[in-house]
């Protein structure tokens, strides 16, 4: 433990019932492209300190960024509790567990990344595009190193160290008196990101995506590449976050045990995937990360929890709590999330269909029934098993659980976008309105 965080633990135990002393350190390297030039670049080394108490079964919370401040953090976080209404299902979790380390989430070579080298970075992602044929409209470069530490007044004491680095481009092309455009990023612990491979795939998707026309109307199958699937899959995932059971905002609430999606799917969350982007020693708990199997060949098996969701139901927390960093206290969320489907197609075995690279409106559907209507970005015709003719002016719509009781994956790479680890997705009978 951290003689700092020891001392704060020491000043506030007597004080209240329980304590938890959050602890961040964050050095990070960004640049931003705009148009064909680097705009911005920064480095910043930020240190933080969170402090959640629980006094008379009243949560208090309270943070800073002064070491100096401690006792007066402390006794704000003391009088925020006394806001607060009396909960029994407030806790913090124990101490004396058992932790084993992620292979794969720290890069000695990121640590070295400067600011010069970082904008070398960006202007190699700008050189590349207009070689490619394409203008930059914007993107860039970051990279990040953080320590987190977690103590609590019940034993907790846990430390990871972690890498991050990130790589974006946008890019546009003449498309007659129009312009065509895509975007690719890719995000890793380590320094081993392909530039080249970002920028070549957002421009081939700009270069291809030029003369689109209007397709015809019908419901017909449609191919969402990872970006589209995740945004359309964010609903049907939020069913599963057992805050949203409790408050009565899941269509899954009461089917537990029951079939909920297709017989060939099956849904894990597992926070201990070596060099997965949400992997991690423990949750924002403290919690040791698990393997948590949410869907089994189409059988809803657990929801998602933190200690205290996990309260709430009395089950065990499946540990994922999370939290925006030293300024907030856990919430639940997932970690890496792995679908797998049984059946797989390729996309040869198409007759009629359109390919969806990325969508637009995804925030508008409907949280509760999972309905959905969405601009279609960089879309193009399925015929006869081969991908063609770009599309323009396409909505598609449809019902995302709908969609989860036929889909099947389409026999390609998988790609891990935010917390989602996924093939493309092959989805039934969509509407497509051109």
């Amino acid at each position: 433990m951290d003689p700092k965080v020891d001392e704060i633990l020491k000043k506030i135990t007597p004080k209240v019932d329980e304590a938890e002393i959050y602890t961040e350190k964050i050095v990070s390297t960004d640049v931003d492209i705009l148009n064909d030039s680097v705009n911005h670049a920064k480095e910043e080394d930020i240190y933080g300190i969170g402090i959640r108490i629980i006094k008379d079964q009243r949560q208090g919370f309270a943070y800073t960024t002064n070491i100096n401040r401690i006792d007066e953090t402390i006794n704000e976080a003391i009088r925020n509790s006394k806001l607060n209404d009396q909960d029994e299902n407030l806790s913090m979790i124990a101490g004396n567990l058992k932790y084993k380390k992620v292979e794969g989430l720290y890069d000695k070579n990121l640590e070295n990344v400067d600011l010069p080298e970082a904008i070398e970075y960006s202007q190699t992602l700008i050189d590349i595009t207009k070689e490619e044929g394409c203008n930059p409209t914007s993107g860039g470069y970051g990279t990040s190193l953080s320590h987190v530490n977690i103590v609590n007044s019940n034993g907790v004491d846990v430390e990871e160290i972690q890498t991050g680095c990130g790589a974006s481009i946008s890019v546009n092309v003449e498309d007659n008196d129009l312009v065509s455009s895509a975007y690719y990023y890719d995000v890793s612990h380590t320094k081993d990101l392909n530039l080249d491979e970002i920028v070549k795939k957002a421009t081939k998707l700009a270069l291809d995506s030029r003369g689109a026309k209007p397709t015809t109307s019908r419901d017909s199958k449609v191919v969402l590449d990872h970006t589209a699937a995740v945004s359309l899959l964010s609903t049907f995932l939020s069913a599963l976050n057992s805050e949203n059971k409790q408050r009565g905002r899941s269509v899954f609430k009461d089917k537990l045990d029951e079939q909920v999606t297709s017989e060939g799917f099956t849904l894990i969350d597992d926070g201990h995937i070596p060099k997965a982007l949400r992997s991690s020693i423990s949750d924002a708990e403290g919690t040791p990360t698990q393997k948590t199997t949410l869907i089994e060949d189409g059988i809803l098996k657990n929801f998602i929890y933190n200690t205290y969701r996990a309260n709430i139901d009395n089950v065990k927390t499946t540990a994922n709590a999370v939290r925006g960093g030293y300024t907030s206290v856990p919430s639940v969320g997932f970690t890496n999330l792995e679908f797998k489907f049984k059946d797989e197609y390729e996309i040869s075995e198409i007759d009629d269909g359109i390919f969806v690279d990325s969508v637009m409106g995804a925030h508008t559907a409907n949280p509760i029934t999972g309905d959905f209507s969405v601009e279609v970005m960089n879309g193009f015709e399925i015929q006869n098993g081969c991908i063609e003719n770009p599309i323009k002016k396409v909505m598609i719509s449809g019902n995302i659980f709908d969609i989860m009781n036929t889909a099947c994956a389409i026999k390609s790479d998988t790609r891990q976008l935010g917390s989602c680890i996924l093939p493309q997705i092959l989805a039934e009978n969509l509407r497509i309105t051109g």
